[in-house]
Parts: structure tokens; C-alpha cells; sequence
């Protein structure tokens, strides 16, 4: 399907966590192995899982042995140093304390969130919430379109000569489109209004399939541009997505049971304006 019509309906892609189980509950269903044994203490499947979960978007795009290795090597030099400092007798200082509480109160608020929220996340809420933002949505006109991107209002003026000289577009944009799509024939697949940048998408709505643009200037260059097709999108089928459906009703489900919870609570803003002066530097310890 067309990502623009997902785009168009507000159906961003929300965090994997308020759909899925805690990456230690996925570690019970794969079987939660031992990894390594620090002097005598298991690192465990699952505490690489949360590691990597901790270290965010820092990992992304390492390959999966490399990202295994260095996770494997930071907890074992993790599990070295806790257990020294276990030993020295620093499970009981004020400052490991309060980060003990801190982090307590962080995987208490993952753990439970993930179930209240999947909870709401149902197949028949995910098929009601697809009736009304997709299925029920207007479809709109988009258009397939190539290009020719070229440095000089020149070349490009040189270039529609060509074409209204009967060469043929596709092979002339991956003789001289300097672009990314060139070696494509200029190809840039469907797309609807207000994708591309103004001067473009107006040239290119302008046109009825098959015809050929006069030379466009946007930032990028001068363009010569042909629509090859106009068409009302389809609407896409359920399963077609699903996954992106689950990921916007999760949060929209978190956000309303955010706001139904924070309602309920009892919360006192204590010396907030006199803190809100102070640089958020954590002392050293």
C-alpha cells in the first residue's frame, strides 16, 4: 500500500513497546538461557534482550553477531564491577539506593503499562479503529511520475527539445538525470499531493497522463517531468495493515489511559519553579 495514505490518516508507527511483552517475557518464551557465568552469577537471554532495549537506538543497524558480542561484553564488565561494589558494601549507599528506587519505579511502570495497554489493543477494537480512520477515509488522487533532474535551465530546456523530438524519457533520464532516481529512468513511483516540494508537485498535478512538463526549478535543480498514470488510492485491506493499525490504536488507547489515570491520581507540584532554574547535571557521587 501507499505509505502517504497512512501518513494522510495520522497512522504513525507508535513505540513497539505498548504492543508487545517485555523483552524478559519473550526471553521465557524462547527459553531464557545462560549466556555466561561471572564469577559464579548468570547473565542471563533476557538481560541481553533489556540491554539492548536500554541502548536504544544506539545499536540500530549493527549486525546481529557484533551487536550480540558487545552486549555480552558490556554486562559481563558490568557484573564485575556490581559484584565489587556489592562486596565493598555499597548496595547500602544513599546513592545506589535512590537509583535502586528509581529504576524499580521504571520497570514497575514498563511492566504494567505494556498490560494495560495491550489489554485495550484487541483484534475487534484494532477492526473498529480501522473502520474509522482508514476504511472510512476519502481515498486520494495520486499520480505515478518520472523525472529528468538536470544542473541548467539549459539542459533542461535542451533535454525537452529532445523529447519533443520524439526521444524516449525513460532512456534519456538514465542517460542525464543527475538524480538519485535516474538510473530508474527517472522513476518516482506513486505519490500524492503535498509529497514533493511545492514547485514540483504543482508542475507534476498539473499534467494529465502522458504528458511532459516545461523545465521546473526547485532547490535541486531544474526538472522536465512526465505523468505516466493518475489513479484514486485504494483503500487498503485489513490485513494489508494491520500491524500499523495495532501500533496507531496503541497509542491512542496510551495516551487516553494516560490522561484517565493521571485524572485519578493525586499529584503536588512541590518546588518545581525553583528547580526548573537548576542544570539537570546529576552530582558526582
Amino acid at each position: 500500500m501507499s505509505f502517504s495514505l497512512l501518513r494522510s490518516l495520522g497512522l504513525v508507527l507508535a513505540a513497539a513497546s505498548f504492543l508487545f511483552a517485555s523483552p524478559a517475557a519473550f526471553a521465557e518464551e524462547a527459553g531464557d538461557d545462560v549466556v555466561a557465568r561471572v564469577n559464579g552469577t548468570d547473565v542471563r537471554f533476557s538481560d541481553l534482550l533489556m540491554a539492548e532495549d536500554e541502548m536504544g537506538q544506539a545499536l540500530q543497524g549493527v549486525p546481529e553477531e557484533v551487536k550480540f558480542e558487545y552486549l555480552l561484553s558490556l554486562l559481563i564488565d558490568r557484573s564485575i564491577i556490581a559484584g565489587e561494589a556489592r562486596d565493598k558494601g555499597l548496595a547500602d549507599d544513599p546513592g545506589v539506593q535512590r537509583r535502586m528506587a528509581y529504576y524499580q519505579a521504571k520497570a514497575l511502570r514498563d511492566v504494567y503499562w505494556t498490560q494495560l495497554v495491550s489489554a485495550r489493543i484487541t483484534d475487534e477494537a484494532a477492526q473498529a479503529f480501522y473502520d474509522t480512520q482508514v476504511a472510512g477515509a476519502e481515498p486520494q488522487e495520486e499520480i505515478r511520475a518520472r523525472h529528468i533532474l538536470l544542473a541548467t535551465e539549459e539542459d533542461a530546456k535542451a533535454v525537452k527539445a529532445e523529447l519533443d523530438g520524439g526521444a524516449d524519457f525513460e532512456a534519456l533520464a538514465k542517460e542525464r538525470s543527475t538524480g538519485p532516481s535516474g538510473p530508474e529512468g527517472g522513476d518516482l513511483g506513486y505519490f500524492t499531493t503535498g509529497t514533493m516540494v511545492d514547485e514540483f508537485n504543482d508542475a507534476a498535478f498539473a499534467l494529465q497522463a502522458g504528458e511532459v512538463s516545461q523545465p521546473v526549478k526547485t532547490r535541486f535543480g531544474w526538472h522536465v517531468i512526465k505523468v505516466e498514470d493518475r489513479r484514486l488510492q485504494e483503500v487498503p485491506a485489513f490485513e494489508a495493515v494491520r500491524d500499523q493499525v495495532m501500533a496507531s490504536l496503541a497509542q491512542e488507547e496510551g495516551r487516553k489511559l494516560m490522561e484517565e489515570m493521571r485524572a485519578a491520581a493525586v499529584i503536588e507540584i512541590v518546588g518545581a519553579e525553583e528547580a526548573s532554574g537548576r542544570p539537570l547535571i546529576a552530582p558526582q557521587e
